[in-house]
């Protein structure tokens, strides 16, 4: 046995020990952080709201204090043992203090909902916070890593996840957690100054090189030219992964000069896919170790690398971090419950370092692992995640056969809310959610064999569970009551809710309301209209880029007139729901 082996058994086997002394519980590990000496590694619970504490000599838990609810980032703060961590569900900001296996909560900070991620300005002097649901960004000032207080928000036109800020330039980037924007955001000032878009969605991974001259973006990419099959799949056509360099100048400069010194390496390889790229981190020596989710693997290379490396881990590798001096990388396994060590100079698994123990998964747990599964999907290049992204939808253009015919692209559809807004795909004509799932895996996954109907049903039963968060003006507390209300009877006074009743917002029906695809179909099954401030561009073209553009643009539907005022209101009761 190889004396890397020997090791892994030992550790295996270390903390199956410890493991009895941990509750048995699913943690679902999704942010990775150091000590102040790198001796511990602390791993940030999405599902148990806990910090585990490993110490990497022993290979470990040491401890496992419950900080909060739903954890979903941690950051060390440099020179201090404090750190800084997210809870989506508390709406939190949480300041923590280290003392070897200790972990405790100094303060409790309210941000805007859903924080998702935090960053620390390059001086360590300030933070801030991206809100997904809100679509915010926080700014908290830190006083010498011992106090925060917010210091003001600002909206963004998108729902945010990464964020980086750039040394040196006074401006920090937010990335768009579904589709493919990047915002230009100037921490002294607090201001949005732009916006950059390229072609992708799902930004999962985001970093610099060391010099600081290039951005590098770990992405998807759907092709709305390619069809759902074999070949355009194999071919990595229809779904790429990928890794995008861009020149951090020309990101700045934007317009003409964006692709500027561009290049992009594919994570993925004829019949090797790489299935949905999660995080990712650059070493000193500019080795880029990044996630692949979807295929529970690493890789890792260099810029100007022809090939890079992939190593297997542990079921959804989500987030990563290197040692300090680069010679190894920490993986956090999202969904089972470890830690893998990874030795880059040999490409190998080194520890497997179990978290706890867990329970026997419930039937949408199980759905959850398969959701997220790239290898459902022909050669691995996707997922039911790489599309609907965490349920949700990438705002992209397929060309599948969900409404029996190719030529017509159409935008991929939300599953948050999904199981009452039967029934499915764009004209309607798939009765059941198990259908419609069978029918993704069969015609726009290409899976080879048929999923057993068990899980079939378990990939069901966890998307019924995905619900739509509260419109983004309750969330940031600037709804306009009376508007909603005269755009409430605006809804009623054009018959709206003839195709789109209440309390789903549509009907089981197909309209032809003016506006055929390229293929001449005019028939579509209204989609729900709750969720609506989180969705967007709208119509099955995406030729409406706002609620506005819906109705003064298009004249939905048929042609139809409205005033000024009307637009306005409609739009306020619309993106209400």
């Amino acid at each position: 046995m190889k004396p890397a082996a020997v090791l892994t058994l030992v550790l295996l086997i270390t903390c199956q020990v410890h493991a009895g002394e941990l509750a048995t519980t699913l943690r679902r590990p999704v942010a990775l952080a150091f000590s102040p000496d790198a001796s511990r590694l602390l791993a940030a619970n999405r599902d148990s709201g806990t910090v585990s504490i490993v110490a990497l000599a022993m290979g470990r838990v040491e401890r496992e204090p419950a900080i909060g609810k739903r954890l979903s980032d941690l950051v060390a703060i440099p020179g201090t043992n404090r750190l800084l961590a997210t809870d989506e569900a508390a709406h939190e900001l949480l300041l923590l203090e280290s003392a070897g296996d200790e972990l405790r909560v100094l303060t409790r900070l309210a941000v805007s909902p859903y924080p998702v991620s935090v960053r620390l300005s390059e001086g360590g002097k300030q933070a801030t916070v991206a809100s997904l649901w809100s679509r915010r960004l926080t700014f908290v000032d830190l006083t010498d890593g011992l106090k925060i207080r917010p210091a003001g928000v600002v909206d963004l036109p998108f729902s945010p996840r990464c964020q980086l800020p750039l040394a040196g330039r006074d401006r920090l980037i937010v990335a768009d957690s579904f589709g493919a924007k990047l915002a230009l955001v100037e921490p002294s000032t607090g201001k949005l100054l732009d916006t950059r878009i390229f072609p992708g969605h799902n930004i999962r991974g985001i970093g610099t090189s060391p010099d600081g001259k290039m951005l590098i973006v770990a992405h998807q990419m759907l092709n709305d030219l390619a069809h759902s099959i074999r070949n355009d799949i194999h071919w990595g056509l229809l779904m790429s992964n990928d890794l995008r360099w861009l020149e951090v100048d020309s990101v700045l400069a934007g317009g003409k000069k964006l692709y500027y010194g561009a290049h992009i390496y594919p994570l993925g390889d004829p019949g090797k896919g790489g299935g949905d790229p999660g995080g990712l981190d650059v070493a000193a020596n500019g080795t880029v170790c990044i996630t692949l989710a979807g295929v529970d693997l690493v890789a890792f290379g260099k810029e100007n690398d022809f090939s890079m490396q992939r190593v297997r881990v542990g079921r959804r590798p989500t987030a990563v971090r290197l040692s300090p001096d680069g010679r190894k990388a920490y993986v956090a396994n999202t969904l089972d419950d470890s830690i893998s060590v990874v030795d880059l100079e040999a490409a190998e698994v080194t520890a497997t370092i179990s978290l706890g123990p867990q329970p026997e998964l419930t039937l949408v747990q199980q759905g959850e692992l398969l959701f997220y599964d790239a290898r459902l999907s022909h050669d691995g290049w996707m997922s039911c995640h790489s599309c609907h992204s965490d349920g949700h939808a990438n705002g992209e253009k397929n060309d599948n056969l969900s409404d029996a015919s190719f030529g017509a692209p159409k935008r991929v559809l939300s599953l948050l809310g999904v199981r009452d807004t039967l029934p499915l795909a764009w004209n309607g004509k798939v009765q059941t959610l198990r259908r419609q799932i069978e029918n993704s895996l069969d015609n726009t996954m290409q899976r080879e064999e048929r999923l057993p109907p068990d899980q079939i049903k378990a990939i069901a039963a966890y998307v019924e569970t995905l619900e739509n968060p509260p419109p983004v003006a309750a969330l940031r507390g600037t709804t306009d009551h009376a508007a909603i209300e005269r755009g409430r009877a605006a809804f009623a006074r054009h018959d709206c809710g003839n195709c789109h009743a209440g309390p789903a917002f549509t009907s089981p029906a197909a309209y032809d309301v003016g506006l055929p695809d390229s293929l001449g179909n005019k028939e579509f099954n209204p989609p729900s209209l709750r969720g609506l401030s989180h969705r967007g561009p709208y119509f099955h073209d995406n030729s409406a880029e706002t609620v506005e553009e819906v109705f003064l643009k298009h004249g939905h539907p048929n042609a139809a007139t409205y005033s000024a005022d009307e637009v306005r209101d409609l739009a306020a009761f619309l993106l209400s729901l």
